[in-house]
């Protein structure tokens, strides 16, 4: 049977390889090549009918397998999709779940009938918004330009490829209603949907959205909470809202507790366990625990020993045969990554800390308590790098958050299920209710303590977090391996990262806080500018369009990279969103001192008032400014100036010369070139080294008094993704005219300019 098993497993393994490497490394057009190889060489050793060469022979074979399934699968979606780029043509197509609305349109989900038209699903943009209460089943009519959905502004985008959307659709005109019919497919969607509206009306206010993220995977408030998913996010707890193993063995352990433990608990708790995973989208991560789970619960009636790592190669190597885009998987990756860390590290970490604590076996919460740090280690050692590459960071107190918060996390769960289980009963639902939300509470106050810890997350931003991350990874492999002197196989490692760790964020909190530095962030079609002076520290808008980033997100990273954990002065010199929208984001993550504002921002706009009601939640002060004045922190000292009069939006905008020491850089925001000829006769610009270019390169904006005036030296252009076609070529050739050095940040990425050292 072992025989077998690791058969199987050299199988799996072998073709989750291949899509794998055909995902990430071998070009799509030439897979016919290796698989034959691979195919041929297997044969050959075949023939030698060695024994020792069989696993060899396996693998080979189902590596050109894996090869062969991506390549079919890739030549039936993704490549015939390109076939229809750019067209526009007549659509028919059936909704398959719920629209989701924005604030100018919504975006629909559908199944293609269309002749002519592969039955794809699509994702479709609806701009007129008449969709926003359709339901799932609802056929519908209308004319479409057609678009890959490989590519999201501008960029490579795996997402909707992941999730089997092959096209986008952006809708022209009116789109006609046909009829709805009954889809057995969408039944999961509708019972999800009402299980949220459930939910909306069960609990209250400040909880339903983390209940319906937990209980459900519905995430799409969540992420527009930015509290909530800033403090969820740094203190490592956001894999409880990303349904995986950790709900399904909640809700089997709330099975088996009503059920027993039998055959009919195990059979019902499958049952149910499949209805969950459909019910919460069935994300591949789902999927793998579903299947997991099935498995370790059948293998006590089928009288079988369950083998979990070739149940868990041989559940990876299915999900990916019938999709094999889902290696590009976020949630995939991190879910087999984590069970893999806790399959091969679990025990051994575990034993190291409790081998000579024979007591341990009388106390359970001390039990729990080492066997959630050895859970969360041996999670981390393969997922950290992956989070690290994905995101951006590591939560480096996330196994504190577990000891705290898990026990919680569980109790949470099953509370708001029986909730709403029991929700037509007064009394006995209200009791639940009021459990899984005073726990939610619980796990709000935890994240938010956590978070707020300085250096809660390392940012890979930060100067030689790549090489501690490997390093750290690589010492704990290799004292791993040690077979003798147990307690080294965690202590030297943990030494040597936490060392190394220490002296790389002294560093880089040291080098910024002794030099003065300008940073003109790239956060796509948008504007975000941070100074350091000293201890100092101001930032200058914060917002952009066209990316799938939020600007305040990556505000955010690129600060506490650079040390820092709190801002002077915020400036945001008009509301558009591509100036303002990550400011929430931000002040969310870092507090802020001082807003400043121009006094006649359209203060009936959702995001002036989203923006003034994070302030003052964090007790920021809000300084609106309707003339100029002179904001000092330190040695950073900036003058605003506010032109009177302007009808729209840019023109009521704030300007400013940013002044460290010596030097000085000029932001005239989204300003015109009249309102830049009347800056240029009021004020004195000449002694101005960084120019930011106004309007992102637009050619409404720099004129040529303004640029005469400041006389060259450095520009920096802001811009990203754009259908503007900004920066405009009349502008750089203004710019190269009046002898600037340009630099853009959809080029060169983020532009850090050195102004000297201090005595910070």
């Amino acid at each position: 049977m072992g025989y077998v098993m690791r058969k199987l497993a050299t199988a799996a393994l072998a073709f989750s390889l291949a899509i794998f490497a055909a995902n990430y490394i071998l070009p799509t057009g030439w897979l016919i090549v290796p698989a034959v190889l691979a195919a041929v060489t297997g044969a050959a050793l075949a023939l030698l009918r060695r024994k020792w060469l069989r696993p060899a022979v396996i693998a080979l074979v189902f590596f050109s397998l894996g090869l062969l399934d991506y390549w079919v699968y890739a030549q039936r979606t993704s490549i015939c999709a390109q076939n229809f780029d750019g067209q526009t043509r007549e659509i028919v197509g059936t909704l398959i779940d719920y629209p989701d609305v924005y604030d100018d349109y919504c975006r629909l989900h559908i199944r293609l009938n269309s002749e002519g038209l592969p039955h794809f699903h699509a994702i479709v943009y609806d701009n007129t918004k008449a969709m926003a209460e359709a339901e799932p089943g609802q056929k519908l009519r209308f004319t479409a330009k057609i678009s890959t959905a490989d590519t999201l502004y501008g960029k490579p985008y795996d997402n909707y490829h992941v999730n089997g959307y092959f096209l986008r659709l952006n809708s022209q005109g009116r789109i006609e209603k046909l009829g709805a019919s009954f889809d057995l497919r969408t039944v999961p969607v509708r019972i999800q949907h009402r299980l949220c509206a459930m939910i909306d009306q069960v609990f209250p206010a400040d909880t339903r959205i983390f209940m319906k993220a937990l209980m459900l995977g519905d995430k799409d408030e969540f992420y527009n909470d930015d509290a909530l998913y800033v403090s969820m996010t740094r203190a490592g707890l956001m894999h409880v809202v990303a349904v995986s193993g950790l709900h399904v063995a909640f809700l089997v352990s709330l099975l088996q507790f009503a059920f027993g433990r039998g055959r009919r608990g195990a059979l019902i708790s499958i049952a149910t366990v499949w209805l969950f995973v459909l019910v919460t989208g069935a994300g591949k991560a789902a999927i793998r625990a579903g299947f997991m789970q099935s498995l370790l619960l059948l293998a006590p009636i089928v009288r079988r020993e369950n083998d979990p790592i070739t149940s868990l190669s041989a559940v990876l190597a299915l999900i990916l045969g019938f999709s094999p885009f889902a290696a590009r998987s976020v949630s995939l990756q991190l879910s087999f990554s984590a069970m893999a860390g806790i399959l091969f590290f679990f025990d051994k970490i575990y034993r190291a800390m409790t081998g000579k604590l024979s007591w341990i076996k009388d106390a359970k919460p001390v039990q729990y308590v080492f066997a959630t740090v050895a859970s969360s280690l041996s999670v981390m050692i393969f997922t950290a790098p992956l989070t690290a590459i994905h995101f951006g960071y590591v939560p480096l107190l996330s196994v504190l958050t577990n000891v705290a918060c898990l026990w919680a996390v569980s109790a949470c769960f099953s509370c708001g299920w029986i909730a709403c289980v029991l929700s037509l009963v007064p009394v006995l639902g209200q009791v639940f209710v009021m459990l899984s939300t005073w726990l939610a509470r619980f796990i709000f106050l935890c994240a938010r303590g956590i978070s707020s810890v300085p250096y809660s997350v390392l940012y890979m931003q930060t100067d030689g977090a790549w090489l501690w991350l490997w390093l750290s990874c690589g010492a704990f492999l290799i004292f791993g391996m040690l077979r003798k002197k147990r307690a080294l196989r965690m202590l030297i490692p943990a030494a040597v990262s936490v060392s190394v760790l220490l002296l790389l964020l002294v560093r880089s909190a040291r080098f910024y806080r002794t030099h003065d530095v300008i940073t003109v962030l790239s956060v796509g079609q948008g504007q975000c500018i941070t100074a350091f002076a000293g201890d100092a520290t101001a930032v200058i808008d914060c917002g952009n369009t066209g990316s799938v980033d939020n600007a305040g997100a990556l505000a955010g990273e690129y600060l506490f990279s650079r040390g820092r954990d709190r801002i002077d002065i915020l400036m945001l010199t008009h509301l558009h969103a591509d100036h303002a929208d990550g400011a929430v984001r931000l002040m969310e993550l870092l507090p802020v001192d001082m807003l400043l504002l121009p006094a006649d921002a359209d203060d009936s706009d959702r995001l002036y008032d989203d923006i003034v009601a994070c302030a003052e939640r964090n007790g920021t002060r809000v300084v609106l400014l309707d003339g100029p004045i002179t904001a000092i922190s330190g040695r950073l000292e900036m003058e605003l100036y506010k032109l009177p009069g302007g009808q729209t939006e840019n023109e009521r905008c704030l300007m400013t010369k940013l002044r460290i020491g010596d030097a000085a850089m000029l932001v005239t925001a989204d300003a015109t070139q009249a309102m830049e000829r009347e800056l240029t006769r009021q004020e004195e610009l000449s002694d101005v080294d960084v120019l930011i270019v106004g309007h992102h390169g637009s050619k409404y904006a720099s004129s040529s008094e303004l640029l005469a005036e400041v006389g060259g030296g450095v520009a920096v252009i802001s811009s990203g993704y754009n259908n503007y076609g900004h920066p405009a070529e009349e502008t750089l050739e203004r710019l190269t005219q009046y002898g600037y050095t340009v630099y853009r940040t959809d080029i060169d990425g983020n532009i850090e300019i050195q102004l000297g050292t201090n005595n910070g």
